[in-house]
């Protein structure tokens, strides 16, 4: 099988998603991204599946072309950024779900075979010549005095990264990032897309005009949803902050560097 013979149905920066047979998807990693990358994946995806998390079952790995993907449940539908361009009204319910999700997330270990989430974060801005030297010594220091944790983290979830499927059921999707840690770090990075980040490439014109009012909004119910399931330590929550919005300034998103680093320095400011 070649990959010129499959169908593709959607796909993002790191990987296509194609028809699979019997119903399923496979969700393709482009090139550079080796079988690591999907164990990684179909090992958080089980975890989550077996605790009774709403995420697509993995089923299988393959290769095509010499590609790696994983087979997993076909889930349809439009994601919750869509959701909220399609029908406005919708984004306190849609931060609130998202909230829920992510709680119900955390309340899973993660398997030990996944990686650290505090590790990756030391390794990386450590390595990137994207943090500046000064904010690389002070959020350094603030990750080595902050728990490892042992919680099954997703690492990038947002309302983009949910599926509302045409029987209204809410899936997490996009499993690229997950990780070990302390739930603190996810949702320190879940606060910060929705505080600093610009709507993703073809957002909806409404989510773009929308985007300064519906943020604050949006932040809220997220926080409300997550702490209807879990309490969330707000001083372990601020101190997470200055490690995630530096390893932020790695990912180079253009638009976010100034307000990240503007976070960065009042934080150094303080101290703290």
């Amino acid at each position: 099988m070649q990959v010129s013979d499959l169908r593709k149905i959607a796909e993002g920066r790191e990987a296509e998603i194609f028809e699979w047979e019997g119903g399923c998807a496979l969700r393709l990693m482009r090139d550079g991204h080796g079988p690591e990358a999907v164990e990684r994946q179909a090992r958080a995806l089980r975890a989550a599946h077996d605790a009774g998390v709403a995420v697509p079952a993995p089923i299988e790995t393959a290769v095509v072309d010499g590609r790696h993907g994983l087979v997993m449940e076909r889930v349809d539908g439009d994601d919750l950024f869509e959701v909220i361009g399609s029908k406005p009204w919708t984004v306190w319910s849609v931060g609130a779900v998202t909230g829920r999700l992510q709680a119900e997330l955390h309340g899973v270990a993660a398997p030990a075979t996944l990686p650290n989430l505090k590790e990756g974060l030391a390794g990386a801005i450590e390595t990137s010549d994207l943090v500046p030297e000064r904010v690389r010594e002070f959020a350094l220091g603030v990750l080595a005095e902050l728990p490892d944790g042992d919680r099954l983290c997703h690492g990038d979830l947002h309302p983009g990264n949910m599926i509302e499927t045409p029987d209204a059921r809410h899936v997490i999707i996009d499993w690229s990032n997950a990780c070990a840690g302390d739930p603190h770090a996810d949702v320190a990075r879940t606060e910060l897309m929705i505080k600093l980040g610009d709507p993703p490439p073809g957002a909806p014109i409404v989510i773009r005009v929308m985007a300064g009012v519906a943020r604050g909004l949006l932040g809220s119910a997220i926080r409300r949803g997550y702490r209807g399931v879990r309490d969330i330590d707000e001083d372990l929550l601020r101190r997470w902050t200055v490690p995630v919005a530096a390893h932020r300034l790695t990912d180079n998103i253009a638009p976010e560097r100034s307000k990240l680093l503007k976070v960065l320095a009042q934080r150094l400011d303080e101290g703290q």
